[in-house]
């Protein structure tokens, strides 16, 4: 983290899921205001395996991390990663959100409520999910999740049932090699893939939402929504948008689509 301080630096402090090569911190800096300084903390919960269960049973360790980095002395905590937020169910998301912020008595970010957020600001409520490399199973509690606060999901598609990675594949995540989740660089021609073939299977929708976390989307929402002709929201660009937001930045971002410059 910079020694930089002052009333004009913006700090903001990242948690990152386990194991999870996360690039957010520095990318998030190509569009924050001069001066912007961040910090990142891995969470390290005993034998985590990226279960629903698990990611569920994360909080105390979303806490701890919490604290350290608000010990730290950031402005703003960021938390990484859809499923820790709609493994809770809409509600129950909240109640997380509300009782860290209680305890560390300043914003906490979480990528899977600021994906809420990004689609009320925008007011689009016909959702096409582009669901990567989610299992069947993690996709469709995402889906509930959307549905319980209040979006109509007339889609959603993952790697595996648009035949992009091999059918019977186990756990959270499928995929391997080049399109193996826990690498953070996903290759661009499957993310565009994806998003062009669930475009084509949904021409009523109003916008592509396109998870997990790990699908960055920064320099290539604004091409595909280009191509498409449909807005593109994600988690990178919704939680940077949260993270401007709880810094009080309003300033649009051009060049990365219509979230970013809807500021």
């Amino acid at each position: 983290m910079s020694e930089s301080s002052g009333p004009d630096v913006h700090k903001v402090g990242f948690i990152t899921p386990p194991a999870w090569l996360d690039i957010s911190p520095v990318e998030f800096l190509r569009i924050a205001p001069p001066g912007t300084v961040v910090t990142q903390t891995l969470m390290r919960p005993p034998d985590f395996d990226y279960s629903l269960e698990h990611i569920r049973s994360a909080v105390p360790e979303l806490t701890a991390c919490a604290r350290s980095l608000a010990a730290a002395g950031v402005d703003v905590i960021a938390q990484f990663g859809y499923p820790f937020s709609f493994v809770h169910g809409w509600d129950g998301a909240l109640q997380v959100r509300e009782n860290i912020e209680s305890a560390i008595k300043r914003p906490f970010v979480m990528m899977g409520i600021e994906v809420i957020q990004a689609l009320r600001h925008l007011k689009l409520q016909n959702v096409a999910i582009a669901a990567t490399y989610y299992s069947e199973e993690t996709a469709r509690v995402l889906k509930l999740f959307l549905s319980q606060a209040g979006f109509n999901v007339s889609l959603v598609e993952t790697w595996q049932s648009l035949g992009l990675v091999k059918a019977g594949s186990r756990g959270p995540f499928v995929g391997e090699g080049e399109l193996d989740p826990m690498d953070w660089k996903i290759p661009r021609w499957a993310v565009d893939e994806s998003l062009r073939r669930v475009a084509q299977k949904a021409p009523g929708i109003d916008v592509i939402l396109v998870s997990g976390g790990g699908v960055r989307l920064l320099d290539l929402a604004a091409d595909m929504e280009r191509e498409l002709g449909k807005t593109v929201v994600g988690g990178d660009i919704s939680l940077y948008r949260g993270i401007l937001r709880a810094l009080g930045v309003n300033t649009a971002v051009a060049g990365h689509g219509r979230l970013l410059a809807s500021l």
